[in-house]
């Protein structure tokens, strides 16, 4: 648990509710931590669209300093690889770098989960399962949806800490672990670390105070 700090800011629009500024706070949130870090982060993404629109909008603020490598621009082995040579990069990826990847030692110190990976209910196969559950009388979010997400958010999370040897801060960017009832299923199957809970500036902090007590940082 020493090795890993967890955050959760409490003042990041929900993603629902507030797309634009759910995406503004992403970008915010990766440049603050780029600069305590010195890059070596993983920003994780539910949607092509998002990935997207935050490599628009991150290119020019970050890609001077730091390399940044976009999920789309280049087979994901080939990411994969510039990104524990550069070990300094900031890769943006969705679905496939959430699990089955493996970058042990400093080259990723700040993983970023930009949202609770919650399947899309819409979409045909989600749809026709939810739609079974629903005729056996069954709950559709808390029997398939939840322990879904809770799954993948758990194997996402395990992308940081891969041997006793790694340190490093995970950020989620969904207070809604906080704030709905669901959120302690979703919380108790990740792996222990100290965990911070507060504003963005409050988690921020924290997360500085981690990479200085680990000797990781722009100044190092």
């Amino acid at each position: 648990p020493s090795q890993c700090l967890f955050g959760i800011p409490t003042d990041i629009p929900e993603p629902r509710e507030d797309e634009f500024g759910h995406g503004e706070a992403i970008a915010r949130v990766v440049v603050d931590l780029a600069y305590a870090s010195d890059g070596g982060m993983f920003v994780l993404f539910t949607s092509h669209a998002a990935l997207r629109r935050a490599a628009e909008r991150l290119r020019d603020e970050v890609g001077a300093r730091w390399p940044l490598l976009v999920q789309g621009e280049a087979p994901r082995d080939v990411l994969l690889r510039r990104f524990r040579e550069a070990g300094n990069a900031i890769l943006l990826g969705t679905d496939s770098f959430w699990e089955g990847v493996d970058v042990p030692g400093r080259a990723l110190r700040t993983l970023v989960l930009t949202k609770l990976p919650f399947k899309v209910p819409s979409e045909p196969v989600t749809s026709a399962r939810l739609e079974r559950l629903a005729e056996q009388g069954e709950d559709g979010f808390m029997h398939y949806l939840l322990p879904h997400a809770a799954l993948k958010l758990k194997q996402g999370f395990g992308r940081l800490i891969r041997s006793r040897q790694d340190a490093g801060v995970v950020v989620l960017l969904d207070s809604r672990v906080v704030t709905k009832r669901y959120g302690p299923l979703v919380l108790g199957g990740l792996p222990r670390a100290d965990r911070i809970v507060g504003t963005w500036a409050q988690v921020r902090t924290r997360c500085e105070d981690f990479f200085a007590r680990y000797g990781i940082g722009a100044s190092v």
